[in-house]
């Protein structure tokens, strides 16, 4: 049907150009190609036909509840109240102009906040810095705090985390640690501390590579993560950055992971577009659609279809996941979406108990 109603169209705009150009054969050009410009179709918004919308739906029928429910779920305590607003007015409101972007790993003055801002949006991607003089903090946060549209939440990654099991698991803190959630930057920054796979990347060049990434997860896990002969309880990191997921695991330890790795995966997109279900029209597929598994050993090639979005590997008692995220294409709040990530794709695991 579709295919005939826009053969109808062409043949209905074939016609109205002909006979514009029969009663009015001295009609100038640029009238002419005005007039096509408006008669022309306009690309259809994307629907459930599309990538988005199939990958969307795949999503839906793999993400079911595990078999064994949370009951109780320990989370660190900390907290605070998290100012959303724009990044550009705030510098206005401080009296910065742009200039050059440059990285600081310790922000001492306004300017140094200006060239951080600068240089990290030029990337397109979030950063956190400690900012040295309290005094001059205070007064960032403040004149944040106070400009018109500023938006205040709870922040704090044991809050936000808390607040998504709140409704379904008692509350109770101890040290030990069996699951990390992880960005890009924080993911190459533990690699760099300890010398690990690829550490010798100042930073990522635009998407973090794939196998690069899995790389460094496996390198975690193997050397840091739960064995005999270590006293860690590491078994499980999932790994999120703007276009993609990947959850991995240790063998034996955790079931649901594509229920998991796609939870994550979809609240990313709900949330940063504040909408309760994925809307197709409003996100975007920008994830690598074929990739290298590793580059510290031969890896294999995986392609990835948007109707099996979920794509799943395995290296010495690893397992990975990997998933693209639906990308918002108009944010409404990205605050504090790595937490909801984590809780998310933590809510849909199962542990498996070891005695």
């Amino acid at each position: 049907m579709a295919l005939w109603r826009g053969s109808a169209y062409a043949g209905f705009l074939a016609l109205a150009v002909g006979c514009v150009l029969l009663l009015e054969p001295q009609l100038p050009g640029s009238a002419l190609r005005s007039l096509w410009s408006s008669l022309q179709l306009a690309p259809a918004p994307p629907g459930p036909g599309s990538p988005e919308g199939r990958l969307a739906a795949a999503w839906d029928a793999l993400i079911v509840r595990p078999a064994r429910r949370w009951r109780r779920v320990a989370v660190g305590v900390n907290a605070c109240v998290d100012v959303v607003l724009s990044g550009v007015k705030l510098l206005e409101a401080l009296g910065l102009s742009p200039g050059n972007g440059k990285d600081h790993t310790i922000l001492h003055s306004r300017n140094d906040l200006e060239e951080a801002f600068i240089h990290f949006m030029g990337k397109g991607v979030a950063a956190e810095r400690f900012f040295s003089d309290k005094e001059a903090f205070h007064d960032i946060a403040q004149i944040a705090s106070e400009l018109p549209g500023a938006q205040h939440y709870v922040g704090g990654n044991a809050a936000l985390i808390g607040q998504k099991f709140a409704a379904n698991s008692d509350l109770k803190v101890f040290p030990a640690v069996t699951s990390l959630g992880l960005n890009e930057q924080e993911l190459l920054f533990l690699s760099q501390a300890a010398s690990g796979p690829h550490s010798s990347l100042s930073s990522w060049n635009g998407v973090p590579d794939v196998g690069m990434v899995s790389d460094i997860l496996f390198w975690i896990l193997k050397e840091h993560g739960r064995s005999k002969s270590r006293a860690s309880d590491l078994t499980r990191i999932h790994f999120h950055t703007l276009v993609y997921h990947i959850l991995a695991t240790v063998d034996g330890h955790w079931a649901n992971q594509l229920a998991a790795v796609a939870a994550g995966a979809r609240v990313a997109g709900t949330q940063a577009c504040a909408t309760e279900t994925i809307d197709a029209s409003r996100v975007s597929l920008r994830a690598p659609r074929e990739f290298m598994t590793s580059h510290s050993e031969a890896g294999s090639r995986i392609v990835i279809d948007p109707s099996r979005p979920v794509a799943e590997w395995h290296r010495e008692g690893v397992s990975f996941h990997f998933t693209p995220v639906l990308v918002c294409k108009d944010p409404v709040r990205t605050v504090g979406l790595g937490d909801a990530i984590s809780a998310e794709g933590l809510f849909y695991s199962e542990a498996r108990p070891h005695y």
